[in-house]
């Protein structure tokens, strides 16, 4: 299942912020921190996952990961972190660590 990352600006519109509340668990919806980023994983033209890249530039972490149930057992989460840390470093901000989220990336 091919996985787009992409960045998203608050505040977000409901009809995003309604599919964004069906990924599990529930994901925190406003920066922590300036500087903060907040990705969603899309396939095709639905949001399917959710994390955020937080912390200082040299230093980043990727956290709150949350994946719509449907998705689960496919390697969405493991993408989407992929794809969060190519489009981090490229922002010029170095990546070093992220939640462990595969015991959201397996079927129940």
């Amino acid at each position: 299942m091919p996985v787009t990352a992409q960045p998203q600006s608050f505040p977000l519109d409901a009809e995003l912020s309604e599919r964004l509340a069906r990924l599990q668990p529930a994901l925190p919806l406003a920066p922590g921190a300036a500087g903060d980023v907040f990705y969603i994983g899309w396939f095709n033209t639905r949001p399917i996952s959710a994390a955020w890249a937080t912390g200082p530039d040299d230093g980043r972490q990727l956290t709150g990961f949350a994946i719509h149930p449907a998705t689960r057992g496919r390697g969405v989460l493991a993408r989407l972190a992929q794809e969060m840390r190519a489009l981090e470093n490229a922002a010029g901000r170095r990546v070093l660590s992220a939640d462990d989220y595969s015991a959201l990336d397996t079927e129940d």
